[in-house]
């Protein structure tokens, strides 16, 4: 994880920054803001889930060739960025709630403040502008449409979608070293890593995905492999997952998502080494699975020799 170590230092000067500016919000929203913001800070949970928020400008450096502190200033904005969209997504998903109010309130100054560090980048002349407009609307789109238009089976990398602005990051590097005509590229680099991340997410969420009813790629794959309209059950699933080794194909798109990856030639190598990372992870799960139900299949003797 030499992607993520050697910038922890970095990071901390980011979340610091970014606590700075929410502490000083109308009180209740900086403690509420604060607290917020600690739960998603990687140098402090160090849960992996979302590095490539905090991390995809200091992953530039090699493509783009800027400097640390443009690096720290796209970071901040994402950082705000991510914690604003994290909000909208609670509100969206969540029941109604008195907490609502505050929670809104605290969206909109942490989407002040990501405006804030990207107008002192870049101009209202900038072509940035026009990418930041695309990447909200397609995040808009995804959000309201994936599930009827099962974004996963009928085009995997739109469910990249919901994080797409994320990639205001990686495109604004690439605009500060005048660098435009690589945007493209980069553009489908995240997005396939995107894709894998929340592959990665749905494999651990399947089970509250299936009992909130929310949308989920794998168990998207798992109904259409069956010949019925009625609603996947948590038995079903099971049973696809551990017993018809359901979790092959699904995992076949990531290592798919790799080699496409690698093929585009970005020069950012530790955007690919998190894939990897993630990739890994998704084909020691799927390996374990198939073991235990080759052993499963060839008899509970076999089965209990290869476990102890």
């Amino acid at each position: 994880m030499e992607w993520y170590n050697r910038y922890k230092p970095q990071l901390a000067l980011v979340y610091e920054e970014a606590g700075r500016r929410i502490a000083s919000f109308p009180a209740p929203l900086g403690a509420a803001g604060l607290a917020y913001a600690d739960k998603f800070d990687p140098v402090k949970q160090d849960n992996g889930k979302d590095y490539i928020c905090c991390l995809l400008p200091f992953w530039m450096k090699e493509a783009a060739g800027i400097g640390d502190g443009e690096c720290r200033s796209l970071a901040l904005a994402n950082v705000y960025g991510m914690l604003y969209f994290f909000i909208q997504d609670d509100v969206m998903d969540g029941a109604p709630s008195a907490d609502w109010k505050k929670q809104l309130a605290l969206g909109n100054l942490l989407l002040l403040e990501m405006l804030a560090v990207l107008r002192g980048l870049f101009p209202s002349e900038s072509p940035f502008w026009g990418y930041y407009h695309r990447y909200v609307n397609t995040w808009a789109d995804s959000v309201m449409n994936e599930a009827a238009a099962d974004y996963f089976m009928s085009d995997p990398l739109r469910t990249a979608g919901k994080a797409g602005p994320v990639k205001i990051a990686s495109t604004g590097a690439l605009l500060l070293a005048g660098r435009q005509k690589a945007i493209g590229r980069m553009e489908q680099a995240v997005d396939l890593v995107l894709t894998t991340l929340q592959m990665s997410d749905d494999w651990a969420d399947w089970k509250t995905d299936l009992e909130e009813g929310s949308y989920n790629g794998l168990l998207a794959l798992l109904a259409a492999s069956r010949n019925s309209e009625e609603r996947l059950t948590e038995r079903q699933a099971e049973n696809a997952i551990y017993v018809r080794g359901g979790l092959k194909p699904y995992v076949q798109v990531a290592r798919d998502n790799h080699r496409r990856l690698v093929e585009l030639e970005i020069h950012a190598a530790e955007l690919i080494d998190f894939h990897s990372f993630l990739l890994r992870h998704l084909n020691h799960t799927e390996e374990t699975i198939e073991s235990n139900r080759v052993s499963l299949l060839q008899g509970g003797f076999n089965y209990f020799l290869s476990k102890n």
